[in-house]
């Protein structure tokens, strides 16, 4: 799949926030990758938007899981 295949879910303020993003969708079963463009490597990544991707078959189920708060079963 090439990289203009992706399709971008979820747009993160920073890099914690996208990894979260991206957890989320794989503990769900959805591929999931982040994408960002890093000034410097090792401080840009972090402070930078990173974007969540997803491939096209998978947008749809990516949007409905991140539409829906995230809780916990107890």
């Amino acid at each position: 799949m090439t990289e203009a295949e992706w399709i971008i879910v979820y747009e993160a303020g920073s890099l914690i926030e996208g990894q979260m993003i991206q957890a989320r969708l794989q503990g769900e079963g959805i591929p999931a990758r982040l994408r960002y463009e890093a000034l410097h490597a090792v401080i840009a990544p972090v402070f930078s938007p990173v974007e969540v991707q997803v491939p096209p078959a998978w947008a749809e189920a990516a949007r409905r899981v991140l539409s829906e708060p995230e809780g916990f079963e107890g």
